[in-house]
């Protein structure tokens, strides 16, 4: 190897060593919780579902009190964005207001809004948990968003409902609302900003109720909300802004 080799492969090596110093920094600097709408939230860092793994630092609060998730390429390394409230959330309605054309992601992203019991040791993965998912997962479904309840007892992730269906792109703010009692879920999504109690401009809307309780999460679960990568990363960047939450028993 003569010494410009030398030299090129030397610089390599030390911005590689750099970068890898310099995700490091951030993974250990990272906060762990936030206060948000008047809940503190655990943000994951590390594994989470899909390809990349969770990383705090895609997590932030703007000056409007606006939640932005992210899903990043940084120096080649790809990291999602995932949090749960500390606190777990029984029966009544729990409502998000969404932000940007969340029907139009790359396919592969997954935006989740969703009641989890495992994330506080409530059941396994696969039980105790309520989606509200926004993805076109990778175009295999035909659909942009869906509706899923897992029962209370494991069953090879195996749902006890599932709705997935296709909204018209373009829309910039979206009401998302579950009603959930201990015999039946009410998914609704809204077009704009839809005060609780109010029901308008409907896309979407389904309703499950069963005489068997343990088709439906019975206990108080933490909520969660991420933004990942399905089955692959991701074309670009991925960034949503969640407005508000709001939960009233």
């Amino acid at each position: 190897m003569t010494q410009p080799e030398r030299r090129l492969v030397q610089s390599c090596l030390a911005i590689i060593i750099a970068s890898l110093a310099f995700l490091s920094a951030l993974s250990s600097s990272a906060q762990t919780q936030i206060t948000w709408q008047g809940h503190t939230w655990n943000l994951t860092n590390g594994g989470m579902a899909g390809v990349a793994p969770g990383n705090p630092h895609n997590v932030s609060i703007d000056s409007n009190g606006y939640l932005h998730l992210r899903i990043m390429n940084f120096a080649g390394g790809w990291t999602a964005s995932e949090l749960f409230t500390v606190d777990n959330l029984g029966f009544g309605t729990y409502q998000w207001v969404v932000q940007g054309d969340i029907w139009n992601m790359d396919p592969v992203t997954v935006l989740g809004l969703f009641p989890y019991g495992p994330a506080n040791g409530i059941g396994v993965d696969g039980s105790n948990e309520i989606d509200m998912e926004f993805s076109q997962w990778d175009s295999t479904c035909g659909c942009n968003a869906d509706f899923t309840i897992y029962p209370t007892t494991f069953r090879q992730y195996r749902s006890t409902f599932n709705r997935d269906f296709t909204v018209s792109n373009g829309r910039n703010l979206t009401t998302a609302r579950m009603v959930r009692s201990s015999n039946s879920v009410v998914f609704t999504l809204m077009s704009g900003d839809q005060p609780i109690g109010t029901t308008a401009n409907v896309l979407q809307t389904a309703t499950y109720t069963s005489s068997n309780i343990t088709n439906i999460p019975q206990q108080p679960l933490p909520v969660g909300m991420n933004l990942w990568a399905y089955t692959a990363d991701p074309a670009t960047n991925q960034s949503v802004v969640i407005q508000s939450f709001q939960y009233v028993p």
